[in-house]
């Protein structure tokens, strides 16, 4: 069977050559035909989960099953979205019910703190089977020691394009791995100096107020979180329609999902096509993944201080040209960042594992995808085998990582388009590398599906 589809949209994107993309429902959306997946199985026979909730859990997988059903019976383009809520109705209602009688259930229970929240899932389930009006809530970041649950509207990504984008989520903070994120926090008043030394001047950051970043164990996941594409992070409130945030926005990151994605496919893919003999190490690699995660996240905000506001693009790239060299600007920049505090093979094998997965995706569909295609375009020009298995492979990508992100720095925020015609041929170079690793993609799962219980 093809791993690519043979219909390629003819509309191109006029800088970079990228194929337009068209909205779809098929989840996920942005994968290559026929994609090989790999099945993990979360908290087998619910085991975490009847430990945290011993009188309640049951209500939880009957709210997980109900909130399936209303993902399940998305189909915008048969149904209308009236039409949609009178289908769905009676299911909110019950799920409602089933997180009330959960939070009675467990209101005396070591894990009470997740009470308050079922309480106002359940009344906002209520109030929208009712009106169709999503009741306003304010959002706490998980706390280490206290499961976290939120059910209510959560956008998986703007493509996917449903009627109601309903999400559950139950997760436990994971304070082992919570640990490496700290740990670039702490060192965070060291990274602006560096980020300003790199672009040629003093370094600010756009958002006053960094996210914060939390290291959870998923231990159940319905809905849109379920049926679409299996995210390994959410970010609140931006992916939680009316929704606030009592403190800073964070982001909640699956560690057991990456952890068990990194091992099945990423590092998988790596240790396939690199041959070396040697297996990677999963420990270090994850924990160096999650360090670098969190300075990409940071990096988005990373401007030059002579940057007026957030910066403005070259004229003529088009959003998803933007959103495509700014996920590019964020990895590469916090690939430095992170390799700047925190050197190690490791951190340099857990870039290169995740680069090979985000490419059997559709550039044109995904930004990220299409960061990874430019990103690789770029060092393979420059000479820089992906393939051989170098403990110092970092140490000489970095160089070229530097001159990437100053390139995409000219271009996303001071609006010069000199760097263009070399990016848009970095694309082109990524995309006939990309072409080369078929092989490697119909024999080793790119991604995973879900199970509980």
């Amino acid at each position: 069977m093809p791993l690519t589809s043979t219909a390629e949209p003819q509309a191109r994107t006029e800088l970079l050559d990228i194929p337009v993309r068209v909205p779809a429902t098929r989840t996920p959306y942005w994968h290559s035909d026929y994609p090989l997946l790999a099945v993990t199985h979360v908290d087998p026979q619910y085991a975490q989960l009847r430990e945290l909730f011993p009188t309640g859990w049951a209500h939880l997988v009957q709210t997980k099953t109900l909130i399936d059903a209303v993902a399940a019976l998305e189909a915008p383009e048969a149904v209308t979205a009236d039409a949609h809520l009178r289908r769905i109705a009676p299911l909110l209602t019950a799920a409602a019910h089933e997180l009330t009688q959960f939070a009675e259930a467990e209101q005396d229970g070591a894990a009470a703190g997740a009470v308050p929240q079922a309480r106002c899932a359940a009344e906002r389930l209520l109030h929208y089977a009712h009106t169709q009006v999503w009741k306003d809530v304010t959002l706490s970041e998980p706390q280490q020691g206290t499961p976290w649950l939120y059910c209510g509207p959560l956008n998986t990504w703007a493509m996917n394009t449903v009627h109601l984008p309903l999400g559950f989520l139950v997760v436990l903070p994971n304070a082992s791995l919570q640990r490496e994120i700290d740990t670039v926090n702490e060192v965070l008043p060291g990274i602006q100096p560096r980020i300003g030394e790199l672009l040629g001047g003093t370094a600010k950051s756009v958002q006053a107020e960094h996210p914060t970043m939390q290291i959870v164990d998923l231990l159940l996941a319905g809905g849109e979180s379920r049926v679409g594409h299996k995210n390994f992070a959410h970010f609140f409130p931006l992916e939680a329609p009316h929704s606030r945030v009592a403190g800073p926005e964070f982001t909640v990151v699956f560690a057991n999902v990456h952890a068990e994605r990194m091992e099945r496919c990423s590092v998988a893919l790596l240790d396939r096509y690199q041959e070396a003999g040697a297996t990677t190490d999963l420990d270090a690699t994850l924990r160096a993944s999650l360090r670098w995660f969190r300075c990409h996240d940071l990096a988005h905000f990373w401007r030059r201080g002579n940057v007026q506001g957030s910066g403005n693009p070259a004229p003529g790239l088009t959003p998803f040209e933007a959103m495509t060299l700014e996920e590019t600007y964020a990895d590469v920049l916090g690939v430095v960042s992170a390799a700047s505090f925190f050197p190690s093979a490791s951190l340099g094998q857990a870039y290169l594992a995740e680069l090979l997965r985000y490419l059997s995706r559709r550039h044109h569909h995904f930004a990220d995808s299409g960061a990874a295609v430019l990103t690789a375009g770029w060092l393979v020009t420059r000479g820089l085998s992906l393939q051989n298995r170098d403990d110092h492979w970092l140490d000489k990508a970095l160089p070229m990582f530097e001159e990437l992100a100053l390139c995409l720095h000219r271009a996303l925020w001071e609006a010069d388009p000199t760097d263009l015609d070399e990016l848009r041929d970095a694309l082109a170079t990524g995309l006939r590398y990309r072409d080369g690793l078929d092989e490697l993609y119909r024999t080793t799962p790119t991604d995973l599906e879900y199970t509980f219980g």
